[in-house]
Formats: structure tokens, sequence, C-alpha cells
């Protein structure tokens, strides 16, 4: 077994036969959705899987940079059960926190779970359009992370940026083309979102995340 350290804090290349991405668990013996667990040289590291998790679809996808720091607090909209969010967790490690904005009672159950045993994470039930309504929960952030299949997401994006966003700190969105039109071709519609933002906020990369996940496209801001 090999672990090849990556660019970001707490994520590597695990090699045992296979390449697998993993994180450092903050939470050793603890899976969050059935993803394999690993030990080596005394710690434990959880597999992150593209298909899985947009945010390591673009890790796959040789997308840089992705500004994620340890001790960083973050701001996740669309946590969902907290699959993707619970890595964030990882990279963030003790010093860091993760607060997780989903409008649905059924998937912040299973999220306050994972945040039990993950004690950087937050869960907020809330709608992250309306992002007045937890600002007495979430601070300024140092980093932004959205991935909510609506057709307002962008502007749900924008809103949050110029709420919470530290001046000069980076903000990333997973755009899905069919939430917001089913009718246009996917690149006719990531073209507009990126002209959206790019009147807000300074876009530094954009990549599509074909194949494991279709019609999306990540793309890095900085405020």
């Amino acid at each position: 077994m090999k672990l090849i350290k990556t660019k970001i804090d707490n994520v590597f290349w695990l090699i045992r036969g296979k390449k697998y991405l993993v994180t450092k668990n903050l939470s050793p013996g603890f899976s969050v959705y059935g993803e394999k667990l690993f030990r080596y040289k005394g710690k434990e590291y959880r597999q992150w899987i593209p298909q899985r998790s947009k945010l390591a679809a673009a890790i796959y996808k040789k997308f840089e940079p992705i500004p994620l720091k340890e001790g960083y607090k973050v701001l996740y909209l669309g946590a969902a059960s907290g699959t993707t969010m619970s890595h964030v967790s990882d990279i963030v490690g003790k010093s860091g926190k993760v607060w997780g904005v989903d409008i649905a009672p059924r998937v912040l159950r299973d999220l306050i779970f994972v945040c039990e045993r993950k004690k950087n994470m937050y869960p907020i039930l809330a709608d992250a359009s309306l992002p007045e309504t937890y600002s007495n929960i979430v601070p300024k952030v140092d980093f932004i992370y959205e991935d909510v299949a609506a057709p307002n997401q962008i502007d749900i994006f924008i809103k949050n940026c110029d709420m919470y966003l530290k001046k000069g700190k980076y903000a990333m969105i997973a755009i899905k083309a069919r939430s917001i039109d089913v009718t246009s071709p996917p690149k006719e519609i990531f073209e507009r979102a990126k002209k959206e933002i790019g009147e807000f906020y300074n876009i530094i990369n954009s990549k599509r995340l074909e194949p494991y996940h279709k019609d999306h496209i990540m793309i890095l801001v900085k405020k």
C-alpha cells in the first residue's frame, strides 16, 4: 500500500492494487455512505467515490485549484445526507467548521446522524435562496460550495457568496444543466451560466464532469 499527497489538505491517492481517492477520516471507524475504509500507518482513510460526489469527480478530472484548507470555515449549500460534506469535514479537520444547508427535512435527518459523529459539521434546515434566514448561525466563511439541483441555483450561489464569502476567498458551484433548462443543449446552458456568474465574480476555472456526472459542470470563482 502507498499513500500519495494531493494539493488539498488531508486528501490523498491511496494505491492498493487499484488507485483510490481518499480523505483522512476525522471520525475513525465511521463510514458515511458505505465507502471503503483503509488503515495505513496507524491512521484511517475513507474512499471518496467520484460517482457519488461531484467534488471528487472534479479532482479525478484534474480540476485545479480546489482551494480548501485545514482550518477553513465552509458553507455548504445543498448538503443532502452529507456524502460530500463529510469529506469536506475531513479536509478542514478539527480546527475547521462546515455548515450544511438543505431544504428537505427527510435528508436532514440523515445529515444530523452524520453530524453527531463528525463534530465539525452543523446541519441547517433552511431554504438556501433565503440566506438571511441563517445569518444568526453562519459567520463569514473562507469557502462556499454549492450543489443544488434547482432552476435558480445560480441566483442562490450569488446571493450566498455576496452575504457570506470573505473578500479574496473562493467558491465552487456544481451546475446541473437539466435542472436549469430541459430544452437547451447543456453547452449553451453552461455558457449562459458562466456569463451570469462572471458579471459578479472572477471565474478562475470551469470543467465538465463527464463521465462521472452527465450534463454537469464545476465552476470556481474568486470574490
